[in-house]
């Protein structure tokens, strides 16, 4: 099992989601739900798995114009 944190920063275009411990590993959309599904097809990428695998995005906490949630990567 993998933990990672995921940052989800609203922008005046629209919304940057980031994994920040992975160089890279970021994507943008316009609106949170496709910027989510957007990085993890990108993290599919870095992992070297098939997009669509299994995982866990859970909320932990906002702050100002950032969302911070625990993605969970299944075996």
């Amino acid at each position: 099992m993998l933990q990672f944190t995921v940052v989800v920063e609203k922008c005046i275009d629209g919304v940057d989601a980031s994994i920040p411990s992975i160089r890279e590993c970021e994507a943008w959309a316009a609106n949170e739900d496709d910027a989510l599904a957007a990085l993890h097809e990108r993290l599919a990428f870095f992992l070297r798995r098939e997009p669509g695998f299994r995982h866990d995005l859970d909320f932990t906490r906002r702050e100002a114009e950032k969302t911070y949630y625990k993605l969970i990567v299944r075996s």
